[in-house]
């Protein structure tokens, strides 16, 4: 498992009313190899930072997730494969001659001065309740697919805001459990998680059936993977699970990955056998 490096600065007590107000905040930094994307955000939203996160992977990809009180609001990528119209079409939302439309809208849209989502509203394009479904899913994806990467830059500038007017209305836990779900590798999410005959144990209040349900809410878990819930009360380990017939590895360490991540399970190490047992 790779060790967390602490290049987040996190906020101090609070200053006496005589005292004058501290500088802004300098800007954060560090590579994503010693302190990987989702570890980096659930950090941020632990110390409700509010600021712009900035990531560059390799020379050119540049990703911005603005955050408030440690939630992610909003996304940018400049990045041609992340375009909305692209994965607009992609979704069936647009047509192929729409989608061209688009592109005409989209060339002129410095002259118009308005956003895309606009234009194609007031083309006729999309109605609008598709639009902000589409942007909510398109600004996740840009997040999200930060997860898969392994190498890079990130900074973090305090304060930074956005008056963007659509933001992810996603929760944190909601977000990394999506990416992990959907993007990060199972040898990586193995390498944090460690040894299969470790038992995952959630927190005592998460044990119960309303605990339960609230954290399959929080985490917008689907039912196979609520399912697994039930079963994280420290008895049983991840290698007697994953030994059921039905078992989904990836779903099952998605899970465990995250929960353990966001500090709402823990995993317990196997008792050693007697040493007459182990002949």
């Amino acid at each position: 498992m790779r060790a967390a490096c602490g290049h987040l600065d996190y906020p101090r007590g609070p200053v006496a009313d005589d005292t004058p107000s501290p500088a802004p905040s300098p800007r954060e930094s560090g590579r994503v190899r010693d302190l990987q994307i989702p570890e980096l955000l659930w950090q941020l939203h632990e110390s409700r930072r509010t600021g712009c996160l900035k990531v560059q992977h390799g020379e050119s990809v540049i990703k911005q997730l603005w955050l408030i009180d440690g939630e992610p609001v909003f996304a940018r990528s400049n990045q041609s494969a992340d375009r909305l119209t692209d994965r607009m079409l992609a979704r069936g939302l647009l047509s192929r001659s729409q989608y061209d439309a688009a592109q005409t809208l989209l060339a002129n849209r410095g002259l118009l001065g308005k956003r895309i989502g606009e234009l194609l509203v007031e083309a006729g394009l999309v109605a609008p309740i598709d639009l902000s479904e589409a942007l909510r899913e398109h600004l996740l994806r840009i997040l999200d697919a930060m997860f898969l990467w392994e190498d890079g830059r990130w900074e973090f500038e305090p304060g930074a805001a956005t008056a963007e007017p659509i933001t992810l209305g996603r929760s944190t836990e909601a977000i990394l459990m999506g990416g992990a779900r959907d993007r990060v590798p199972l040898t990586r999410m193995w390498e944090s998680v460690g040894d299969r005959e470790q038992c995952p144990r959630l927190l005592p209040g998460d044990m119960t059936d309303v605990g339960r349900a609230a954290l399959a809410a929080r985490l917008r878990l689907v039912p196979s993977e609520a399912t697994w819930l039930a079963q994280f009360d420290g008895t049983r380990s991840l290698a007697t699970m994953l030994a059921d017939f039905d078992a989904d590895e990836h779903e099952l360490l998605a899970l465990v990955y995250t929960l353990r991540m966001i500090r709402r399970l823990e995993l317990v190490p196997p008792e050693p056998r007697p040493f007459s047992a182990q002949r």
